[in-house]
This record gives C-alpha cells, structure tokens and sequence, in this order.
C-alpha cells in the first residue's frame, strides 16, 4: 500500500485508505509514515512546507487540530496524515473531514463508516484488505460488493 500512497502522492493527488477496524486507522497511518520516513521521502506527505500549496489550508486547520484530545490525531497531522473512525469524537471526525476536503492533509486513513455518511472526493482510494469480521458468522467474511462500491464513490 505504502508505494501506491506514495505514487499518488508524489503526482499531487490527495489519497483515501480504507480499513477495516478503529485501532488499524492509527495503526495504518503511523506505518505509512514510519516508512515514508524510513525511506527519505516524508516530506513528500506533509503539507506544511515552505513550497507546499497547502500550506495555508495545513496552518488554518493545524490551530484546530492541537486542541483535539485527540493525541494520534494530532501526531499524525503534522505528518500529513489524517484519522477517521466512528469511536472518534463527532467535532474531531467533522474537523478531519473539513481539513481533508481543503487539501490540509494528503492521506486520510478511515474505516468504511466515512464511505456511508460523508461525500469526501479522492483522486486514489486504497482498500487495506478484502475481508471484515462478522460477529454473526464468528469469522472474517469478504468485503461486500455493495461496501467496496461506496468506498469506490
């Protein structure tokens, strides 16, 4: 996923990753970086660089996002990055989706609960994983047709 991230990314596309559990929100977003950091090229994920066209939309919204309670919200931000799931706070998950809309961050990482509720354009959409859990089969089963096509927008 990192190198299909990083691809959109270097061509000046904002991208969506779509995962299937809260925790692998954080989780995803924090190996994306970590690898982005490892390789030399994080600067490509952040937006608040002196050259960066985001960088006014990144400062409007930075000023909102240190006062989330929010602490991997806020570490990931500074990164580029962005979080949202249904256990967030509902002011934090409508500020990621304002910040992310005007281009202040470049990777949103979010669960399939943003694909049903909130209209949010992405030029590259990444699907971490085909299978879901089902607590009623007490497995993992595979990703519906109709969920994989609302992520798809």
């Amino acid at each position: 996923a990192f190198e299909v991230v990083h691809d959109a990314i270097r061509r000046g596309h904002q991208v969506m990753v779509f995962v299937h559990a809260r925790k692998e929100t954080v989780r995803t977003g924090e190996a994306i970086r970590d690898l982005a950091m490892k390789a030399g090229v994080s600067d490509d994920f952040r937006c608040d660089g002196p050259d960066s066209p985001s960088k006014e939309a990144f400062e409007q919204h930075d000023r909102q996002i240190q006062k989330s309670r929010n602490a991997e919200l806020r570490e990931l931000y500074a990164f580029g990055f962005g979080i949202h799931h249904a256990g967030m706070l509902r002011p934090d998950r409508n500020l990621v989706e304002r910040a992310f809309a005007a281009g202040a961050m470049k990777v949103l990482v979010c669960t399939a609960t943003l694909a049903w509720g909130v209209n949010l354009p992405a030029h590259s959409v990444v699907i971490k994983g085909t299978e879901v859990y089902n607590p009623e089969k007490g497995g993992h089963v595979d990703l519906s047709m109709l969920d994989v096509m609302q992520i798809f927008g």
